[in-house]
């Protein structure tokens, strides 16, 4: 079987934008994140615990079916809860709320204009700030002429506990500077047709910094008065760490929506290969197939590490979730 390369997409305006004045003191630098969450309330404990404990000094959630009741269990001084109900969005254009996507975009936009931050990162509630020493040291090395800050991404592998234990996430095979022919040894089967050897996006995301106007917040790129901004600089020690598909249940329960809405679905400007891929499997084997094509793609068996060591493409953490939620949030109950 054969699938083509997919197509460039046509290329958006570009701007630049230069900050007047910035925080080079890491003690005094503020950052935080914005995100638009739909998961169980222990999901978004976790990610709020990991980030406070990471050093954000503000969080905005916005909760994608309003839930007082998890605003109330998870209620933290650093935390600010946003109820997206009717009320919500009556005040709103019709078209924000149409799409996950746009929904996500107005409310990142909504939390940047309001923020008091010198830095915002918009993350979803599946990915986790990694980095090899506090932050705020690498957003205060960032010159002032860089609009923002590139976190590579790396995905989380399938593994036994990676909440508590050691969690394994793969590079993309451009950060660990490899070719082609060194996914096909990591993936026989599937690595000449998944780009980069990722199942989910390789672009990585943005921590903006705060303070400029007629700001779009998207959720990989920055954009100025319909131009998309092009001065960024990349963190090469920071990654943000994609927990897309932890385990086959959760690659089951989103598949549908991601083929067709999500990160697998067939883009207009040209063949997406994943999409091209999957479906093949889907008429050919069934679920057989695509648990096939998870196990070789996301499972972390000893050999599969092994081989992404060998090819510096392996970043192991420590997330300790459970562990800084008792922390940080203490709980009255326990969360599940």
């Amino acid at each position: 079987m054969r699938w083509g390369k997919p197509d460039k997409a046509p290329e958006r305006a570009k701007t630049t934008l230069i900050a007047k004045d910035i925080v080079t003191d890491p003690d005094a630098l503020r950052w935080g994140t914005v995100s638009t969450i739909k998961a169980p309330v222990q999901q978004i404990a976790r990610f709020i615990a990991y980030h406070l404990d990471a050093g954000a000094a503000q969080m905005d959630i916005f909760l994608d079916v309003p839930d007082a009741t998890i605003a109330q269990q998870l209620q933290h001084p650093q935390v600010r809860f946003h109820q997206c109900d009717d009320a919500f969005w009556a005040d709103k254009p019709a078209k924000a709320r149409e799409s996950h996507q746009l929904r996500q975009a107005s409310n990142a936009t909504q939390a940047y204009k309001a923020s008091e931050l010198d830095w915002l990162a918009h993350i979803d509630v599946d990915e986790y700030i990694l980095t090899d020493q506090p932050l705020a040291q690498h957003l205060s090395r960032v010159p002032a002429d860089m609009a923002f800050a590139r976190m590579q991404p790396v995905e989380l592998m399938a593994s036994d506990d990676p909440w508590t234990g050691p969690a394994y996430f793969k590079r993309t095979r451009k950060a660990a500077k490899r070719k082609t022919a060194d996914l096909i040894d990591i993936y026989p089967t599937f690595g000449a047709y998944v780009p980069e050897g990722f199942i989910s996006y390789t672009g990585g995301k943005n921590i903006v910094r705060t303070g400029f106007r007629r700001i779009r917040l998207g959720i990989h790129a920055m954009m100025h008065a319909g131009a998309k901004v092009s001065n960024g600089q990349m963190l090469e020690t920071v990654h943000v760490g994609h927990a897309h598909a932890p385990d086959w249940a959760t690659f089951q329960r989103h598949f549908d929506f991601r083929m067709t809405h999500g990160s697998y679905r067939k883009k207009t400007n040209g063949n997406m290969i994943l999409n091209d891929v999957l479906q093949v499997l889907i008429e050919e084997e069934g679920d057989s197939g695509l648990r096939r094509f998870y196990d070789e793609m996301c499972a972390a068996t000893p050999e599969r590490l092994d081989l992404l060591r060998k090819h510096d493409m392996l970043v192991t953490a420590a997330l300790d979730l459970d562990e800084k939620v008792a922390r940080i949030l203490d709980p009255q109950e326990p969360v599940t």
